[in-house]
């Protein structure tokens, strides 16, 4: 019975202690992991904070518009005095020149009634807001491609430990074999040693192709935005994701300039520059607004609010009007430098349009490339394939030897690793596409 329970103790033990490492993994499609980055990982978080300081600063240029209030006080002690009264001999009026105790609060407020700066100033708010709009797609977009490669490197490696470790398995079945042979003296020792050698090569490689894909597996958490430390599993596979590709279709796919956010930007940037050569020309323009003013002083000669105290009101409306006159051609040369900047920018806005379209075009000859070479290493692979299965079975028979045997393994492996080279190439040839194509 106690020893029931101390094996119970034990499970229980066990369990508890793996429970949370079990519920930190988690399994991950490709759009899954893209979609995580693109709330977590540092830099779209940053750009979504842009578009909140945007919004913020919409509200600031907006603020300056509207109505401001400012309230103030003050206290002024007279130290010395040319009029030395005595308390009581001086009237209201005269107390402003003899008393020692000066107090004052004063309310103040404005109202912009027109000004050209402002109101541009207000549609280049909206104008920013909207820019940081387009940067959030645009990194969302660069996050997303990031994450595809990093993804498509983990598939890499995994699908590599597989075809290693299968290797490695039928090494050793044949080692088995080729020992026994050469226990009852039906072989040589040398077909042996090759055999171990050839084993000793693919644990050499495996070790390298677990840490590969323990590195790959580290950036694609830091690039998602997860905590490295926690254990993650993909869920789709090379062959499946390419399954998934349809070569023709995107082979007849248009540049869609107009989605791009790259385009998209940089045409906000344009505009943002437009505006700025309004607002230039806006500052020539004439400025109202209005005040109101309410100030209370007291004079007192001994310093006390409810005694000895003279209080006079003033209060003052009005409107202020200013209006530029001169200012030798400063203000020409600021608005010609801002419309040199605005040319600028429209003629990067058009070689970039001109780029990405040759880049486009590029990308859809080299997705053509990629799976044409995809094809050629799928049926590379099966080609040595076969002749590895052919040699196998002659080796069986003694009809070939190990030396033979594994330069047909070696052909195998490396017709395996451009195939999953070409996988790789090919995949990453169409996230780029979807990079310019804002997919």
């Amino acid at each position: 019975m106690n020893i029931v329970f101390k094996t119970l103790k034990k499970i229980t033990f066990v369990v508890v202690v793996a429970a949370p490492a079990l519920l930190q993994a988690q399994d991950y499609t490709l759009k899954q992991a893209q979609d995580y980055a693109v709330d977590h990982y540092y830099q779209a978080v940053n750009a979504g904070l842009d578009i909140k300081k945007s919004k913020s600063k919409v509200w600031e240029v907006t603020a300056m518009g509207l109505p401001h209030i400012d309230a103030a006080a003050s206290y002024r002690y007279a130290a010395d005095l040319e009029f030395d009264f005595p308390p009581g001999t001086v009237d209201g009026f005269m107390a402003a020149f003899a008393a020692d105790n000066i107090s004052q609060g004063k309310l103040s407020a404005s109202q912009s009634i027109f000004d050209g700066s402002y109101i541009v100033g207000l549609q280049a708010a909206k104008k920013y807001l909207q820019f940081s709009q387009f940067e959030k797609e645009k990194t969302d977009n660069d996050v997303r491609n990031m994450i595809a490669s990093s993804y498509y490197l983990v598939l890499v490696a995994d699908e590599n430990i597989r075809v290693l470790e299968g290797s490695f398995s039928n090494i050793e079945s044949s080692i088995k074999e080729m020992t026994a042979l050469v226990e009852q003296g039906f072989t040589d020792e040398t077909e042996l040693d090759q055999l171990q050698l050839m084993k000793s090569d693919l644990e050499s490689s495996i070790q390298s192709s677990n840490q590969s894909q323990f590195v790959a597996k580290q950036m694609l958490k830091l690039n998602m935005g997860l905590d490295v430390s926690k254990t993650i599993g993909l869920s789709d596979s090379l062959v499946g994701i390419v399954d998934l590709i349809s070569i023709e279709a995107l082979a007849g796919e248009q540049f869609d300039a107009a989605n791009n956010p790259n385009l998209k930007a940089l045409s906000s940037q344009r505009d943002l520059l437009g505006l700025d050569v309004k607002r230039y020309k806006a500052q020539r323009l004439p400025r109202v607004a209005a005040f109101y003013q309410y100030q209370n002083t007291a004079y007192q000669f001994e310093w006390d609010w409810f005694q000895d105290a003279s209080w006079y009101d003033a209060q003052n409306v009005g409107v202020n009007i200013s209006i530029p006159i001169l200012s030798s051609g400063q203000q020409g040369a600021v608005i010609n430098q801002a419309k040199l900047e605005l040319t600028k920018m429209e003629n990067t806005l058009t070689y970039a349009q001109t780029a990405m379209g040759i880049q486009f075009t590029n990308a859809i000859n080299g997705l053509n490339s990629k799976h044409a070479n995809y094809q050629n290493a799928e049926k590379s692979l099966k080609i040595a394939q076969k002749i590895y299965n052919r040699t196998e079975i002659k080796h069986q028979e003694g009809m070939a030897s190990s030396f033979e045997l594994s330069q047909m393994k070696t052909q195998v492996l490396q017709s395996q690793g451009k195939y999953i080279q070409s996988l790789l190439n090919l995949l990453n040839a169409k996230a780029e596409l979807d990079k310019l194509q804002n997919k």
